[in-house]
Formats: C-alpha cells, sequence, structure tokens
C-alpha cells in the first residue's frame, strides 16, 4: 500500500536526502542532475567561485534584456579593508559598454569598480577594471584573486607569486596561491563618464 507523506518525510530526513531522491524522481533535466552531482564532491573554495560565476551570468543574463544595449555586471567589493576586499553578491552596478570597440566587446566579461585609495597610484577611486574570463593569467598580468573566505584581491601575477601591485598590501607566494581563485584577468581600466578613452 502506499506511504505516507509524513513518514517519507522522516526517512528523508534520517537520510539526510530530498523526498524526489528518496523516491528516485527529479524536478531537474539531466544535465542538471550531473552539474548537481559534480558540485556535491567540490570543496568549498571551488563552490565560493561557482557562486561569483553563476551570480555574473544571473546578472549578464539580466542587463541584456534592458533596452537592447549591451551592458555588463560590475562587482562593487563591500568596504575597505587593510588588504582584500569583500565580496557581496548583492551589490552590483551596471556599465553600458554599447559604444566600446567590437573587440573590447567581445573580451569583457564583468567589472569592478575601485572603490578604496589602497591601490592608488595604479588605480584610483571609481576607476572601472574591464576583466576577462577567457584566458588563464600569464606572468605579468593584473589579476582579480577571491579567497577562501571571500575577499578580492586585485595583484599582479609574477614568478613569486601573486605581488601587491603598489607597496600595498602582501604578496602572495606560490604556495599560497592554492587558496585563491583566479577571477578575471584586466584588459583595461576606464572611467565610465569619457566615452573617448574607447577608441
Amino acid at each position: 500500500q502506499d506511504i505516507k507523506l509524513s513518514t517519507l518525510v522522516k526517512i528523508a530526513d534520517v537520510l539526510q536526502c530530498s523526498i524526489d531522491e528518496l523516491i528516485n524522481r527529479s524536478a531537474y533535466s539531466p544535465s542538471e542532475q550531473y552539474l548537481m552531482s559534480q558540485i556535491h564532491k567540490l570543496p568549498e573554495r571551488s563552490l565560493q567561485t561557482i557562486r561569483i560565476i553563476v551570480t555574473l551570468e544571473e546578472k549578464r543574463t539580466v542587463c541584456k534584456s534592458d533596452s537592447g544595449k549591451e551592458i555588463i555586471p560590475v562587482f562593487l567589493p563591500k568596504g575597505s579593508l587593510r588588504d582584500g576586499m569583500y565580496y557581496d553578491g548583492s551589490l552590483f552596478d551596471s556599465l553600458d559598454i554599447t559604444e566600446y570597440p567590437n573587440s573590447l566587446k567581445h573580451e569583457t566579461d564583468f567589472g569592478l569598480r575601485i572603490q578604496t585609495s589602497n591601490y592608488e597610484p595604479c588605480y584610483y577611486p571609481n576607476d572601472i577594471l574591464l576583466f576577462s574570463q577567457k584566458q588563464p593569467p600569464h606572468i605579468g598580468d593584473i589579476v582579480m584573486y577571491i579567497s577562501i573566505d571571500g575577499k578580492i584581491y586585485i595583484r599582479k601575477y609574477t614568478e613569486l607569486g601573486l605581488e601587491p601591485i603598489n607597496s600595498f598590501g602582501k604578496l602572495i607566494s606560490r604556495r599560497e596561491m592554492q587558496k585563491y581563485t583566479a577571477l578575471g584577468v584586466v584588459l583595461k581600466t576606464v572611467n565610465e563618464f569619457d566615452i573617448e578613452q574607447y577608441r
């Protein structure tokens, strides 16, 4: 005879699974189920990166629906720390890149607005760094990294590791780099109010 729903709930609780898993049914497509099964195997550091990428993709999708303009999401790191900026997935702005050259538009995935003076004289508050996720970091690139605890770092990728871009901040050595994930390589620094700089 059919089992009671309340009994199913108790069994699922004991087995620490969903009722759908228990009765071998799923609301997800096979590709979605595969992704979820892979995600369950990953460490927290990888999950942090996936959360950010999913957020960026969702923001990009929303941006594309805005009046036919080409708009990218822009990180707004939360607060200013002695070194590193807190990432908050709810704090995003947008940047209209419709008038940018095609070569730059095709490479740019997202931006980050500098909100601290810690990066002067390389970057100033309100500068927007344009990032590409299409290539791995190479020696000499300026790269955005995120740590296990969710802090964002802007660093130069060198033979020694991740070096601060000025005298501010610590060197992240090669052996420490496994604690950090690269999110994108800087393509260009822009000021959103001066369109001529993109030409």
